[in-house]
């Protein structure tokens, strides 16, 4: 009975499967999940606002896996058309029985051709936050076994679009074997990579065998044979390479490598550079670590020569709270031309891993540098450096001693906050010899000046920005500094840097004989403003020139007579300058120039500057006004000058290259020029100027004794006399006055007033131009002479009474030329001398013998009498025949 029973239900149960069976075979048989394909991109529609794509066949299988085979997808962005993600095709399939244990188990799954762009938006969003149910909760781990994983010409990429940051990885292979949570597997995968910050382009391929346990936070990476080719860290074809194996047990807080070997190779901005890393063994655990030796090694070459840098630390013991190496040594090897140097350091090192302290207590080296250019072809050195690194309180403190032949440097620096690092410094030497360290300096003055020339200028402002970030407080006090021809000494100096200021505070030094004090700030960085403000007791220039400046301008004139082009005028700096301060020198020399109490007011901003104030003492007198300069498109100046007591002379020698005038005076200034060049700058000359002179002379010209000389050569009074200016000639005054309108560069006046023992010229008595861009004179003056001569004529002189004789002055400002008109001299002096006749035979003076001439009358009063005795119709006795006659010849003679 039981046993029927139990037959009956075998068979019953039997059915049951052969109905079930049926009913799948029925299902994978009539079932076709493409005709759900609307429904299910519509869903999408509805649901997730994306566009959903299925070009291809969907082919689904039901026992003993689930297994799907999909062809062409793709999926949109989030209400847009634009394409988030796609595949080509992609095969998977899960075992049933697994599933009912909350473990999967999948077959080799097969990717191809899929794309994915990840964006980051402003907000921190990403644009696949809409595909995640914010309702579902955490599950529990699934435990997963996949077969294989085969991924093919996949493309994936991120964009930030905050920062701009944007990583492509393209040409994606992947091949895996068995790929289950905490069992190694191989892995094996190669790709392209393009990223713009930093900026890379490479290929990689990467085998390894791997381990992950995310729960335990064990990961373990073996045989890894890494490779990395292309464009990155700044460099072309470089080369990245790494070996060996690597375990992390974050738990445990345990690391262990093995035959590790990383190296690098490539280009570097012309420079070719090898660096490599070995750690045959390292094993960081809470209870013990060691390691064999590690070894740095660095070698570069470039057009400068080749460089090879060795380190190495010795075996590591200890523990996590205390770990200490037998050393670390470190070899130097530089060979530049001529130049070679080798160094060796060494130092012990300790550590405390568990709270992240490195102490180097003692790295002290040596080294000997090999050179022609040294004073003694070669130089020894050593130094020494303790070092204490905090990393937990970001913090660095360490001491340095430098011996460098006559140089020895002693400080300490310390570091505060590692993200954001605060410096604090101090600096001290003796001597700090630079011509020991540099070398030969016969032509550092005329190298420097190649080079600034040669070297390319900008009208831009330089980007400081990086200042920002830099945070220094400390100071530097040097004995003394040498470097031919200058020597520094008594050098002070406090530097501090708050990301927004750079300043150099209390500067205190000495240049050769002038003593500078003062201070230097640079702030705003993006575009930089700098301010100073000095103070100097006394300044030669003329040590500081290059020899190539002084020669050319010795031959300034010589380049302009061989009709050489004329250098434009490069104010380009100025527009890159924003700048404000002032400076003040006791005592300057440029040239053979001096000037005293200098006092200049500088601000410089988008190509405008100004020199205000602009006071010195100067030419044996006052200067007080101020300079403003135009460089954003023609270049353009505007001169305001007061000038008291003024010795004009040097003065015009250095402005206009005249010799002309001797004496001091007051001159007032405002002019303005424009042009690309010197000349079109005199030529562009315009404003006004006013001069006042006492006690001096006029050179080149000795008016009184030309006179004298004319009186004895009356023979040539129907010409000129032209004479070139002799400068061991002069003519005195005591006062001398002028204003001068000039335009285009050309200087005009018609008010000059002189005050002299020889004459007078009163204003409205001559005129002319000069022409001050072309150097050239054209001017007329008439002064009235005086009968008193003394030191300018002596007795002859006396004789000539008071004439007024026209005198033209031409030429060019450094030879002028003087003409008198003599045939006016020779009429004045005719009239003189037949006076002087008749007054010695008539006696009397001239006026009462020439009255005794024309019948007791003046010519006037004898012409005014005829003509109102004519007009009164009263009858006048006739004048004899020959009394007529002498009348006329008198009156001929005297041009009456």
């Amino acid at each position: 009975m039981n046993r029927t029973l139990f037959k009956k239900i075998a068979f019953a149960l039997a059915a049951l499967l052969g109905v079930l069976l049926l009913l799948v075979v029925y299902l994978a048989v009539t079932f076709n999940p493409n005709d759900y394909k609307p429904t299910v991109i519509q869903l999408m529609k509805d649901k997730k606002q994306r566009t959903l794509d299925i070009k291809g066949d969907i082919k689904l299988s039901f026992w003993p896996k689930i297994g799907a085979d999909l062809g062409e997808i793709t999926l949109s962005e989030h209400q847009s058309d634009k394409q988030f993600a796609a595949i080509k095709s992609a095969k998977v399939a899960l075992a049933v029985l697994p599933l009912l244990k909350n473990e999967i188990v999948v077959d080799t799954v097969y990717l191809n051709g899929a794309q994915i762009n990840v964006i980051q938006h402003e907000d921190g969003s990403f644009n696949f936050d809409d595909l995640l149910s914010k309702e579902e909760e955490e599950s529990q781990q699934i435990n997963f076994d996949v077969q294989g994983i085969k991924v093919t010409h996949t493309q994936a990429s991120f964009t930030n679009e905050k920062s701009g940051a944007k990583y492509t990885i393209d040409q994606f292979n992947l091949t895996t074997g068995q790929v289950a949570l905490k069992k190694p597997f191989d892995i094996a995968t190669d790709f392209h990579m393009v990223a713009n910050q930093p900026a890379v382009d490479a290929k990689a391929v990467i085998k390894a065998n791997v381990m992950g346990d995310p729960e335990g936070k064990h990961f373990v990476v073996k045989d890894l044979d890494a490779q990395l080719k292309g464009a990155l860290l700044d460099g072309q074809d470089v080369s990245v390479t790494a070996i060996g194996a690597v375990d992390v047990d974050a738990a445990k807080t345990a690391l262990d490598v093995s035959g590790l070997k990383l190296a690098m190779q490539g280009n570097f901005k012309g420079v070719e550079r090898e660096l490599s890393l070995q750690a045959p063994a390292l094993a960081v655990n809470p209870q013990l670590i060691s390691s064999e030796k590690l070894v740095l090694a660095l070698k570069q070459k470039d057009a400068n020569g080749d460089l090879g840098v060795d380190v190495t630390l010795a075996e590591l013991k200890g523990n996590q709270q205390a770990v200490e190496s037998k050393g670390l040594t470190a070899d130097v090897n530089v060979n530049a031309g001529a130049r070679k140097v080798e160094g060796h350091f060494a130092s012990p090192v300790k550590a405390n891993l568990a709270d992240m302290i490195f102490d180097v207590p003692s790295l002290a080296g040596k080294f000997d540098i090999k050179d022609p250019a040294l004073p003694n072809g070669a130089m020894q050195g050593q130094f020494k450096l303790a070092a204490l690194a905090n990393v937990k309180q970001e913090q660095v403190k360490s001491t340095f001693d430098l011996t460098l032949a006559e140089t020895k440097l002693n400080g300490d620096v310390n570091v505060a906050g590692f993200s954001t690092p605060h410096i604090g410094f101090k600096v001290h030497a003796d001597t700090l010899n630079l011509n020991a360290l540099l070398g030969n300096t016969g032509s550092k003055k005329e190298a420097a000046a190649g080079s600034n020339k040669a070297g390319g200028k900008s009208d831009k402002p330089a980007d400081l920005s990086a200042l920002k970030t830099l945070f220094l407080d400390g100071s530097i006090n040097i004995g003394k500094i040498l470097y031919s021809p200058y020597t520094l000494t008594g050098l002070n100096l406090g530097i501090k840097a708050d990301g927004q200021k750079l300043a150099l505070q209390g500067l205190d030094v000495k240049l050769d004989d002038s003593h500078i004090q003062g201070n230097v700030g640079i702030s705003q960085f993006s575009k930089p403003l700098y301010t100073f403000d000095l103070n100097i007791d006394k300044l030669d220039l003329n040590r500081y020139l290059p020899a190539a400046e002084a020669k050319a301008a010795e031959t300034k004139a010589a380049e302009k007579t061989a009709n050489s082009p004329e250098q434009a005028i490069d104010l380009s700096a100025l527009k890159a300058l924003n700048a404000q301060g002032n400076i003040r020198i006791g005592w300057l020399k440029y040239g053979k120039t001096e000037a005293k109490n200098l006092n200049i007011g500088l601000k410089a901003q988008d190509g405008l500057a100004s020199l205000d104030p602009l006071n010195l003492d100067v030419y044996q007198g006052t200067l007080r006004g101020s300079v403003k300069l135009d460089a954003r498109a023609t270049p353009a100046v505007a001169i305001q000058q007061n000038l008291q007591n003024i010795a004009v002379g040097p003065m015009l020698v250095d402005t206009i290259n005249n010799d002309m005038l001797s004496g001091n005076g007051n001159l007032n200034l405002n002019v303005t020029a424009q042009g690309n060049t010197v000349t079109a700058l005199k030529k562009s000359l315009g404003g006004s100027v006013d001069l006042r002179m006492a006690d001096g002379a006029v050179k080149g010209f000795d008016l009184a004794g030309t006179i004298r000389d004319a009186k004895g050569k009356l023979n040539l009074l129907k010409g000129q006399s032209n004479a070139n200016a002799d400068n061991s000639k002069k003519t005195d005054f005591s006062e001398l006055t002028a204003t001068f309108n000039i335009k285009n560069g050309v200087a005009h006046n018609d008010d000059l007033a002189m005050k002299a023992p020889v004459f007078r010229l009163t204003k409205g008595e001559s005129k002319g131009d000069i022409d001050i861009g072309k150097e050239q004179i054209n001017y007329v003056a008439k002064p009235t002479l005086v009968n008193s001569l003394k030191g300018q004529g002596g007795k002859d002189a006396e004789q000539l009474g008071s004439i007024g004789v026209p005198v033209k002055i031409t030429g060019t400002f450094a030879a002028p030329k003087f003409a008198i008109d003599m045939a006016a001299l020779g009429q004045a002096l005719a009239k003189s001398a037949a006076l002087d006749a008749l007054t010695e035979k008539l006696g009397g003076n001239k006026a009462d013998a020439l009255k005794g001439l024309l019948n007791g009358k003046t010519s006037s009063e004898s012409t005014n009498g005829d003509a109102a005795k004519s007009e009164s119709g009263t009858a006048t006795e006739p004048a004899k025949p020959a009394d007529q006659l002498k009348q006329k010849a008198l009156k001929k003679l005297l041009n009456f």
